[in-house]
């Protein structure tokens, strides 16, 4: 026979046991607290590479100019002066001039100036500014290229920093979308 307890007169025992299994059925959280997070961060990084990718991006040419040879100022092997703005010609590095570590840097640096502005009297030049490869937002800050705008030199359709790399006074210097590498030393 077997023995029906009434409602009223359950154990202390019994709701005991009622309240344990109550507590695994539903559990509190089906996952733990890092996952949570960490899925949460990998979401967030997800949305911002699939923002970032519908951005428009600017890496065309800006403007092509044909300016006359006296418009533009060489400052040094890599840098120019058009229009009341400098720009940092893209593409390759010169040796410094003013913040040379060495002598023989100092001496390539001027070396580069001259044939520099050689190239730019002795023939057709065109002038076409770019985008720097810098944060957006900073182009034309000192936080960009030390407040220089970004161009690319021609003369009779070919990139002068191409004849400076070929005549060794420059070498090949290409940077990503965002921001330029380190740049090795010339001494």
């Amino acid at each position: 026979m077997v023995k029906v307890i009434p409602f009223k007169a359950r154990t202390k025992s019994s709701s005991h046991i009622r309240s344990i299994l109550k507590k695994l059925r539903t559990p509190r959280s089906r996952t733990p607290r890092w996952r949570r997070y960490a899925i949460s961060c990998v979401v967030a990084i997800s949305v911002l590479i699939i923002f970032g990718a519908f951005l428009p991006k600017v890496t065309g040419p800006r403007s092509v100019i044909t300016p006359s040879t006296a418009d533009v100022r060489v400052i040094d092997g890599d840098t120019v002066f058009f229009k009341g703005k400098t720009y940092r010609l893209v593409g390759f590095d010169t040796p410094e001039i003013s913040r040379a570590k060495c002598d023989s840097e100092r001496a390539r640096g001027v070396q580069a100036t001259v044939r520099l502005r050689a190239l730019i009297t002795s023939g057709d030049i065109t002038f076409q500014e770019v985008r720097c490869s810098c944060v957006p937002g900073t182009e034309g800050t000192p936080y960009c290229n030390f407040g220089r705008l970004c161009g690319i030199l021609q003369r009779d359709r070919e990139n002068v920093g191409d004849i400076l790399i070929r005549e060794r006074l420059a070498r090949p210097f290409h940077c990503g979308e965002f921001r330029c590498p380190r740049r090795p030393g010339w001494c």
